[in-house]
């Protein structure tokens, strides 16, 4: 298992320093666009610029997602 953290930026970067563990780069991304389902669906601000980025162990970023974009 792989841990991965789930930064979020908004203008202002927030780091995430606890992390979760996943076997795959594909489950994290999965666990990404739900952290965006669940911001668009619940959250009660509206910031256009808010994204989610999927940050691996060795500090790489594999994936963004922008939480006010619906995703494909």
């Amino acid at each position: 298992m792989q841990k991965f953290f789930f930064d979020m930026k908004d203008g202002v970067p927030m780091r995430d320093r606890t992390g979760i563990e996943f076997n795959t780069n594909a489950e994290a991304i999965s666990h990404c666009k739900e952290i965006a389902q669940d911001f668009r669906d619940n959250s009660l601000r509206d910031d256009q610029d808010l994204e989610i980025l999927v940050v691996n162990e060795s500090g790489k970023e594999i994936y963004r997602e922008f939480v006010h974009c619906e995703p494909e």
